[in-house]
């Protein structure tokens, strides 16, 4: 028996992947498309794609509703949607973070539905513990998919927490992204000219995933962390790559983070989505048009340091094959 499914926001290019990964999985079944920019078109499975304000019809049309929308808009759209029946999972970063202050600096909005926030489900399945409290992804009504750069990042620096190697010093985080990763809308920045042959930092020490990245390792490892995070950039299409800068423990044998990174996701090596490499090997040409993640550990024992680098696809494993794990576990499937 399939489960339906419809999105809203086919229009972006998380929401097209999403619509591709949907249309061809044979457990589930594309039920709704919306967007104001491709309404009245024909999508896979036949699906004629509504304009978006009709998108809390979706609930009527569909068990599960993915929000391949700005924070704004699903943020508004989600509780319409949960009030009408539907499971929800949400792509943008409405639902991410749990305290309400945090939300309106990083976010620059005073969310209209604080009370979900505690709610939420943070879907990262590689780290089911970065969900906190929240209920199992399978009872989950509303699911949080992470962002691109935390998905990345914390993939990288989980495992270390977890393990108790680093210090309570700050972790720094350098990240580089594709151009995708800052949607498909016409900006300056993003401009063939201004992005080719080039590499330009924003929003640094000020990025919406700086607590997000905060939130999961915390909730993963049972310590506070503190994160510094420059995101860059890059002059490529898709493709992702952090790389985390962290002190060692006093106590801590840097020899550990070999024995670390061999165990790292070892109880989800048989789903083929996270693969440990050395650190050397990580890049996104491997991972670019896949859901995987390539990350890698090293130590230097001459500073005491630890560098940890997670490549992903920001639009795959950073958007819309993490929110096609994510449904697949909401319906009980592997």
């Amino acid at each position: 028996m399939q489960t339906s499914v419809a999105i809203v926001g086919v229009s972006g290019f998380s929401g097209a992947e999403l619509v591709r990964l949907v249309a061809e999985d044979p457990q589930l079944a594309l039920a709704g498309a919306y967007s104001d920019r491709m309404r009245g078109d024909t999508i896979a499975k036949g699906v004629v794609v509504r304009p978006q304000a009709e998108a809390e019809r979706a609930a009527e049309e569909a068990s599960i509703v993915a929000l391949a929308t700005p924070a704004e808009v699903s943020a508004e759209l989600a509780p319409k949607l949960l009030a009408r029946g539907a499971r929800v999972i949400d792509l943008s970063g409405a639902f991410r973070l749990t305290d309400p202050a945090a939300f309106l600096h990083y976010y620059r909005f005073d969310h209209p539905e604080p009370s979900l926030l505690a709610e939420a489900h943070y879907g990262l399945p590689q780290v089911p513990e970065a969900a906190g409290d929240a209920p199992r992804i399978e009872r989950a009504r509303l699911v949080a998919n992470p962002g691109c750069y935390a998905t990345a990042a914390i993939l990288s620096i989980a495992p270390l927490a977890s393990a108790g190697v680093l210090d309570d010093g700050p972790v720094f985080v350098d990240g580089k992204s594709g151009v995708t990763g800052a949607g498909r809308k016409l900006a300056e920045r993003y401009l063939f000219t201004e992005v080719a042959e080039n590499v330009s930092l924003y929003r640094v020490a000020d990025h919406q995933h700086t607590p997000e990245i905060e939130l999961a390792v915390e909730r993963a490892s049972r310590r506070a962390l503190h994160v510094t995070f420059a995101p860059h950039l890059l002059p490529v299409r898709r493709g992702l790559i952090t790389t985390c800068f962290g002190r060692l423990r006093a106590d801590a044998d840097p020899a550990r983070v070999d024995a670390i990174a061999r165990g790292a996701y070892e109880a989800f090596r048989a789903d083929g989505i996270v693969e440990v490499v050395p650190v050397d090997d990580v890049n996104i040409h491997a991972v670019a048009n896949t859901p995987r993640a390539q990350v890698g550990f090293k130590a230097d024992s001459r500073t005491r340091s630890v560098v940890a680098a997670c490549a992903i696809d920001n639009l795959m494993k950073g958007a819309a094959s993490q929110a096609w794990e994510n449904i697949r576990r909401m319906i009980g499937a592997s």
